[in-house]
């Protein structure tokens, strides 16, 4: 019993001495006006650290990103500070930037030229070389990731010096070292590979606690000969935009023409069209006209017709009636006649033919003893 309440006992003290001297030596720097303090500035982050791992300290580490004053306590806990306004490193021989009338892109007035290295010179992938006069990498510090960037790469501005130079070199040689001189002489080809190498920084750049905002690339220059193919291939291709353009004009002026001629020539169709729909309308009124007065002729010469037989057919059978009724009386005559026998002849003939006899002259006929010569008959 007594060992386990003397191992309690250097427990207990164990875990009070620790606290106990922190407090008195808290309280020593407080009474003694000591106790530690740093300024934060527009453009900083600071990290405070607790140096003794005990939780009334602090958390192990804080970021603090407002300026003003932060206090802690030496010894005991220690504030790192890092810039984080945006950083560029600027990659130019230092002949080419003193000659060149160029300024540094620099958009934010609190961004500073952190480093100035040797000019960026890339192999194309046919062998060429080209180079850039300033080239700038635009980078700053992400305030909350600032301890981050103490514990890999150092405090201070340590984060400047060992790791953007190098890795930027490296990524841009790679990116822009895909085309050839030819590709690269291309705005657009220079642009896409100015993002690209842009996201694989960043993607580096992650675990560090940094991050590239802007890389800025102006024309890349190449050997003489090289520019001067350059030149001409692009002199090419403005006249082939310029003959290429005419050809649009020309195709588009065609084009209205064709339209211009079409317009007319279905305007002169719509007439011609309307035209002989006006015709055929007239035509087809004619023929309903023309079949209006073929069935009016038609009736008035059908009535005309039916009356016509109409009254013949009535004339007809009346002719019929009285014809049979004068046949019939004749038949009665005949058959009276008939009746009465030879004596009825006799009477006619009296009637009708001594009547006639009255004025009949006659000659006994005698044959000539001699012929009689008619040459000589009326010749006296």
């Amino acid at each position: 019993m007594s060992d386990r309440l003397a191992k309690l006992r250097r427990l207990v003290s164990a875990r009070l001495v620790l606290p106990l001297l922190a407090g008195v030596v808290l309280l020593w720097e407080l009474l003694a006006g000591a106790g530690g303090c740093v300024e934060v500035n527009p453009g900083e982050v600071a990290v405070k650290y607790n140096n003794t791992g005990v939780g009334i300290f602090g958390a192990e580490s804080a970021t603090v990103v407002d300026q003003g004053i932060l206090t802690f306590v030496p010894g005991l806990q220690s504030v790192e500070k890092l810039e984080r306004r945006p950083q560029i490193l600027v990659m130019a021989d230092q002949e080419r930037l003193a000659q060149s009338s160029r300024k540094l892109s620099v958009s934010d007035s609190s961004a500073e030229v952190s480093q100035t290295v040797k000019g960026l010179t890339v192999r194309a992938k046919d062998g060429s070389n080209f180079y850039f006069d300033i080239l700038e990498v635009h980078y700053q510090v992400r305030p909350r990731d600032a301890d981050m960037v103490i514990r890999q790469l150092g405090p201070g501005d340590t984060f400047k010096r060992t790791l953007m130079a190098t890795l930027a070199r490296g990524v841009l040689r790679d990116e822009f070292g895909r085309y050839s001189f030819i590709e690269i002489a291309d705005p657009t080809t220079y642009g896409t590979a100015t993002s690209e190498a842009r996201r694989r920084l960043n993607e580096t750049l992650e675990p560090y606690g940094i991050e590239v905002t802007q890389i800025v690339t102006p024309k890349p220059k190449f050997d003489q000969r090289v520019e001067q193919a350059i030149e001409q291939r692009q002199t090419t291709e403005q006249e082939i935009e310029v003959q290429a353009e005419k050809r649009r004009k020309l195709e588009q002026e065609s084009g209205l023409k064709v339209q211009s001629v079409e317009q007319e020539k279905n305007a002169e169709y719509q007439a011609l069209l309307a035209e002989l729909e006006a015709k055929q309308k007239g035509a087809e009124n004619n023929l309903i006209a023309v079949k209006r007065e073929a069935d009016k002729y038609f009736i008035e010469r059908d009535a005309s017709g039916n009356a016509y037989r109409e009254e013949k057919t009535t004339r007809a059978e009346a002719n019929a009636v009285a014809y049979k009724k004068e046949a019939e009386g004749l038949v009665a005559k005949i058959t009276a006649v008939g009746a009465q026998g030879p004596a009825v002849l006799n009477a006619v003939i009296a009637e009708k033919v001594m009547p006639q006899l009255k004025g009949v002259k006659a000659t006994p006929l005698s044959t000539p003893s001699t012929p009689i010569d008619i040459r000589h008959i009326g010749g006296k």
